[in-house]
This record gives C-alpha cells, structure tokens and sequence, in this order.
C-alpha cells in the first residue's frame, strides 16, 4: 500500500513546568496545543497529561533545597518558594490554557490504545519542535517566525524569568512579565550591559516565574554568560533571516581545513570559533566529541586526530 501523509500546523501556547528526571528538576516551557495535546519533553493526550502529573513527571514545584536547570542559562539551588500550584490545580491550569485557545473544546486530540500499541512497538516518542510566530497582519493571516531562549531580567522593582523572542524583522518580544515588552536590538545592548538582563546569582535573589511561583535562588551551580547570550540573540536573528550562524561559519570553516589544513585555514577556523558563543562551543561537533577536535587543531595541532 502506498503511503503518504500531510503537515497540519496546530497553534498553541506556554506555561512553565518542571520535569522531574533521574532526582533532578528541570524547568521547561510546556507547550499545549489548542486540540488538547500538550508536550512535556513527549507528546500526550489530556488522558496522559495526568498520568504524567501523577507519575512524578512533570511537577509544579521544587522542594527546598534541590537544584532547579533552566536550558541554556544555568541551574540554580532553590532555598525557598511559594508555588502557585499542586499537582491537581495545576492540571486544571494547562486544561484551562486550552480552553482558552479553543472555547468550544472541540476537536479535542485522543490517542487511541492502537496509536499508543505502536508508538511503543516502534520505540517512537513524539516531540515535535515548537515554531514562535506572530502575527504581522491579520489580513491573509500573515505572519513571521522567531526564536529564543529564557534570562532572567529585571523589571518594576522585581526579577522575572522571562522569554526572550526575536523575530525575523529584527523585532524582540519579551513574554512572562505582567505585561508584553518589546525592545529593539539597540536597546538590548544597554539593557545587557547594565545588568537589567542577566544570568548570574551572587548572593540570595528573589525570582518571579508568572504561572508557577516566586522562587529564592540562594545559589548558582553554573551560569552561562550574560554577553554570550547576547551574542546567542544575535546569531538566532541571522539564521532567521537566512544567513548562517556563528556555529555554521565554524563547521564551514572547520572542514575546509580539514580538506586543506594550511595555516591560512586555521587561522580563518580560529577567528571563526572565538566568535562562537562559549556555551555553544560544544554542540559544534556530535555528543560524543564536542568540541575536541576544534581545540586540538587550535591549541595542539601537534597531536593526531583520532579517527
């Protein structure tokens, strides 16, 4: 029998959540569709939502004492909070979410006992990829793509975990405040440099995650760079707009002195690499070697590359 199928995009939105994995916390946007799937690391119906709240899997809270990683900005010791939600309200919270993007609860998406019998003879686990948008002009529907990725910012007197948007027309958007801000690339760079957006913790620091809680960080285990996220803004607006990103130059540049390892090619690998955002440094090869290679082209050309 011949096989074919079709794309459908299926609009939705966020709310903070945390995967509890392996005894650690992990802070993820959960992202719930408006036909009533919600992806938390995998993709459920409402049916396994609950189970997945029930199983431990996704929590609303931390408790005292244990560390909390946010993706691609650090983790972070939590010495106390007030949660919004329990395990039950905060089902009723993502429901509601749905709700709202579908009023009529129509159309609601349930994954038959067939789909899940071969969901798990073939080992899949659905996750799809979230693609921000917005909406330019109602008129045809047209809309433009972004990306980004969480910092901690602060605003009105308080400090918020905020998501950071750009979007293909230069335009950055910055969710999880009271209210919708939106900046230009110029004024991103003071707001970095004067520390309103930042990453680092260095003394007990009073956090505001809207739809989950206010958390007391007492402590950084690791932070990423307040600049190398910058420069991480930067490269996810050239990639929107088609050009290729810091860590592309370097993978171009790096197999062009694999072809022809001249000093020529290494110096051009070089430049390339150190404008790199350090923290991305080690997605530049597979999960296994990183990085490695750069660094002994760069700093031990003198050893043999392993093959």
């Amino acid at each position: 029998m011949q096989k074919i199928r079709r794309t459908r995009e299926i609009e939705g939105t966020t709310t903070p959540g945390i995967i509890h994995n392996g005894g650690q916390h992990f802070l993820i946007s959960v992202q719930i569709y408006e036909d009533g799937m919600v992806n938390c690391w995998e993709l459920v119906d409402l049916k396994g939502l609950k189970q997945k709240i029930e199983d431990q899997w996704l929590v609303p809270d931390v408790p005292n004492g244990e560390n909390l990683s946010i993706h691609g900005l650090g983790a972070y010791r939590v010495e106390q909070a007030n949660w919004t939600y329990n395990n039950n309200s905060y089902y009723g919270h993502i429901q509601h979410k749905i709700r709202v993007l579908n009023p009529e609860f129509h159309n609601i998406y349930e994954i038959t006992p067939r789909q899940q019998q071969l969901m798990d003879a073939r080992r899949v686990s659905h996750s799809p990829k979230a693609t921000d948008f917005a909406v330019v002009q109602e008129l045809f529907y047209q809309t433009i793509t972004g990306d980004g990725f969480s910092i901690f910012m602060k605003y009105e007197g308080l400090n918020y975990l905020v998501n950071m948007v750009v979007y293909e027309d230069g335009r950055v958007a910055i969710y999880n405040l009271p209210s919708l801000v939106e900046a230009s690339m110029d004024e991103l760079v003071i707001w970095f440099r004067e520390g309103i957006l930042f990453t680092t913790i260095k003394q007990p620091t009073v956090i505001s995650i809207l739809d989950l809680g206010e958390v007391t960080f007492s402590e950084e285990i690791y932070a990423e760079k307040a600049e190398d996220k910058y420069l991480e803004l930067l490269d996810l607006h050239r990639k929107l707009k088609g050009e290729r990103s810091t860590s592309e130059e370097c993978r171009h540049a790096y197999h062009m002195y694999l072809e022809d390892p001249s000093e020529f090619n290494r110096a051009r690998l070089k430049e390339t690499y150190e404008r790199v955002p350090e923290h991305q440094r080690m997605y530049l090869g597979d999960m296994d070697t990183k990085d490695a290679d750069y660094q002994r082209i760069l700093y031990a050309p003198e050893e043999k590359r392993e093959v």
